[in-house]
């Protein structure tokens, strides 16, 4: 068992190194931040009283992740380590009998979605499409906002806070094309520029998040707009500014739009096994590309268990649609995933979305 644990670590740091650029943040069944500390006869048998520790503390985490509130209390006592696919260390340190770490976890997405279905719980995939957050900071005493400019301690925060969860999010870079929103256009809601960078990531969710110390000195104040239909969990909430210091509370902000943004999306997105349903669709087609598109796309939508085939032309394709959840649930994802269902006539027509 110990020797399968530190081959699990191993070969996740390993992949971690392999792939320049590529982390975990945006993986829904990985749990990031886990803090371990463990004292034991020695320093090997503390790490891994600690491995076990983290495994499970993770695992917890992500059923609460996936589910909602009012089912936490009904969650399964499984083993973790049947779960488990590999660990990552963030940082650690140790002495001859302690160890002291901060630890990643990440979990088996087909056996925990199984084991939550055995279970008879809902449970939320993640979500297929980014929001893109634009970090707006207004300096204290005034001043114009900071966007794009370094140093942007707003922007800082997000940086540090990742990729998100269930709804996974996009910092931009500020580079070259990006900058092309102006801080202007940014407060001004402009539909037309926040369009432009939500396209660079495939998304028409761009998030204005603005901060700024308000004018007592006693708290941070977090706006969040975009356009219409935007995913936000609220429009102002206040941080109160704590000995920590404006950079944590900036931290600390960033996180709580991140599971808020989670809880929003997962508060409408529950997998209903029991409204299992079949859906015939006839897809217009312009040609294989098309096509191929279609097939890409339905596989990225957790609600379309599987499909089958039932004729396909040049111009058409005829679709069975095995599906859970309500019919507006599945529209929804579809689109998500650039697929537009429509009923017509007495069936089904769905078309992929052109993406500028």
């Amino acid at each position: 068992m110990a020797s399968l644990r530190r081959l699990r670590v191993a070969l996740f740091l390993l992949t971690l190194l392999a792939v320049p650029g590529t982390g975990w943040a945006a993986d829904a069944f990985a749990v990031r931040g886990i803090d371990v500390d463990v004292t034991a006869a020695g320093v090997a048998a503390a790490k891994e009283q600690a491995l076990s520790e983290a495994e499970r503390v993770g695992f917890h985490r992500l059923l609460e992740r996936l589910t909602m509130p009012a089912d936490h209390s009904k969650l399964p006592n499984a083993d973790a380590l049947q779960y488990v696919r590999d660990v990552a260390i963030e940082q650690e340190r140790s002495s001859a009998v302690r160890y002291i770490a901060t630890l990643t976890v990440r979990y088996n997405s087909v056996a925990v979605k199984k084991l939550l279905r055995d279970s008879g719980l809902k449970y939320a995939e993640p979500r297929p499409r980014s929001v893109v957050i634009v970090p707006l900071f207004k300096p204290q005493g005034g001043g114009r906002p900071l966007l794009w400019d370094d140093p942007n301690p707003w922007r800082t925060a997000w940086s540090a806070q990742g990729s998100g969860a269930l709804v996974p999010l996009v910092l931009p870079t500020g580079d070259i094309t990006d900058i092309a929103l102006t801080v202007d256009k940014a407060l001004a809601l402009d539909a037309e520029a926040l369009g432009a960078l939500g396209a660079r990531f495939r998304t028409a969710d761009v998030l204005v998040a603005t901060a700024g110390v308000n004018a007592a000195g006693t708290a941070l104040e977090v706006t969040l707009a975009g356009v219409a239909g935007v995913l936000k969990p609220y429009d102002t909430k206040n941080f109160p500014l704590t000995d920590a210091g404006l950079d944590a509370v900036l931290r600390a902000a960033a996180a709580d739009i991140a599971q808020g943004l989670d809880a929003a999306y997962k508060q409408g997105n529950l997998l209903s096994f029991d409204r299992a349903a079949t859906m015939a669709a006839m897809v217009q087609l312009r040609g294989l590309d098309d096509w191929l598109a279609v097939r890409e796309r339905l596989g990225r939508v957790p609600l379309v268990r599987r499909w089958e085939i039932v004729s396909l032309s040049r111009e058409e394709a005829a679709l069975l649609l095995h599906t859970v959840g309500e019919p507006e649930q599945v529209k929804a994802t579809l689109a998500a995933a650039g697929l537009a269902m429509e009923w017509s006539d007495g069936y089904w027509t769905m078309r992929p979305i052109e993406r500028k």
